[in-house]
């Protein structure tokens, strides 16, 4: 199926574009008919809850919404194989009755499985890898409409280069994940002084599968967030629930009004702030509800230096004149082989700067920025920085590699736009 002229946005709406042909295959034939029958620039989507640039085209854009599915599993093994445009919240009741759940999620679950991969997109824990180190085998069709079907015996390098593929090598229509058995979660949200979480926080990544938390730039709280595994009963959901996160979109649009309101709404916000306690499927205790629309800068930083970045980027920001609302977030996220993953060999803190799409978020981002760089960062594929290919080039010890399975399946540069020539092309 094929339309023209409708608008494609991203999640968050800052990316837009209006493709000459828009398609949603029914199968993987319709696609490699799709492919071998069309010229010009190819993207995918799948979600669009990337903030980057990856999915713009004014010419072929294919959605993956219909390639959705379990393929197959081995329950020996724990593996799974689903179509590509499966949503991550539809995968983990899927991978349920299976006996089987993913190792590891982060708190949105709307993005798809290949676009989720493709952007090494992750979680928080000590030893817990992104989506992308969890991939054992994809298949992928080229620009020219070749099918190919990877994992670590058969065609390994483009196994390599695919599991963090931002869309650049084809177009990826399933994917096999390596799984665990399935599991509960009991979780535990709470508030503690920032000095205390920043002087304790290795400990408690330490003594939990997950930890992570969410600093005010404008209060000395932090918010901090733990999971672990649990056989205790389910919690029931509450008759009523505001979620915190519509409450922070409404407070947001003020602050940004109003001068001097982020930081006593801040205040405010903490004040009321009550423990939070639930268990049940880990499926449903991963994610949190996504009211706020936000646009979002992240970078992966070793291990080692995340929270003395943490105190620099909030002493910058505190020092500034900057409103936002928004907390920036700490995680930690294991090492991976993966040539192009932003974990690539190192142990990683990912800090998270947030905006609101009611304000311009450029000014933040522009000053936060190179303090990463300072830290060696390396940028999140799917969110917002200003690195190109020849600083890239430097953070990537494989990148080579990556590059040359480009070229040999995409020859034409068929897959890249203009923000994909950027980031991978040399000049």
């Amino acid at each position: 199926m094929a339309e023209s002229g409708a608008v494609w946005r991203n999640w968050s709406g800052l990316q837009q574009a209006v493709p000459a042909r828009w398609w949603r295959p029914g199968s993987e034939e319709e696609l490699v008919e799709l492919l071998q029958g069309s010229a010009g620039e190819v993207r995918v989507t799948g979600a669009g809850h990337s903030f980057s640039a990856l999915c713009q085209t004014s010419e072929n854009l294919v959605a993956l919404d219909q390639l959705s599915g379990l393929v197959s599993h081995d329950a020996g093994r724990l593996t799974a194989t689903a179509m590509a445009g499966t949503p991550l919240y539809e995968l983990g009741s899927l991978l349920w009755p299976l006996g089987q759940g993913l190792i590891n999620q982060g708190d949105i679950d709307a993005q798809s499985l290949a676009g989720a991969c493709g952007t090494s997109t992750h979680g928080t824990g000590l030893g817990l890898g992104s989506f992308s180190a969890q991939v054992r085998g994809l298949r992928l069709v080229t620009p020219g409409g070749e099918v190919i079907d990877a994992d670590s015996e058969t065609y390994p390098e483009i196994l390599q280069a695919g599991a963090t593929s931002l869309g650049a090598l084809g177009i990826v229509t399933r994917i096999t994940l390596q799984n665990r058995a399935r599991y509960q979660l009991a979780e535990r949200e709470y508030l503690l002084p920032l000095p205390e979480v920043l002087s304790n926080f290795e400990q408690l990544a330490r003594d939990n599968r997950h930890a992570e938390f969410w600093a005010f730039f404008r209060t000395d709280k932090a918010l901090v967030k733990v999971l672990n595994e649990s056989t205790a009963p389910p919690t029931p959901k509450p008759r009523f629930n505001l979620p915190v996160d519509k409450v922070l979109d409404i407070t947001s649009r003020i602050a940004h009004g109003v001068a001097g309101a982020d930081a006593w709404m801040q205040r405010l916000l903490t004040a009321l702030h009550s423990e939070v306690r639930r268990v049940g499927r880990s499926h449903e205790i991963f994610p949190s509800p996504r009211a706020s629309r936000f646009n979002e800068m992240e970078y992966e930083l070793p291990l080692a230096r995340g929270l003395e970045c943490v105190e620099e980027v909030m002493a910058t920001v505190r020092r500034s004149s900057l409103r936002t609302l928004f907390p920036l977030e700490y995680r930690t996220v294991a090492a991976d082989d993966v040539w192009l993953s932003p974990f690539y060999e190192r142990d990683s803190a990912s800090i998270s700067i947030h905006q609101h799409v009611c304000a311009d978020h450029r000014p933040l981002f522009e000053l936060v920025e190179p303090i990463f760089w300072k830290y060696g960062g390396r940028p999140h594929w799917g969110k917002l920085h200003s690195l190109d290919a020849a600083r890239l080039a430097e953070l990537y010890p494989r990148w080579e590699d990556a590059a040359r399975v480009r070229e040999r399946l995409d020859p034409q540069g068929r897959m890249l736009n203009d923000h994909l020539r950027k980031l991978l092309v040399l000049p």
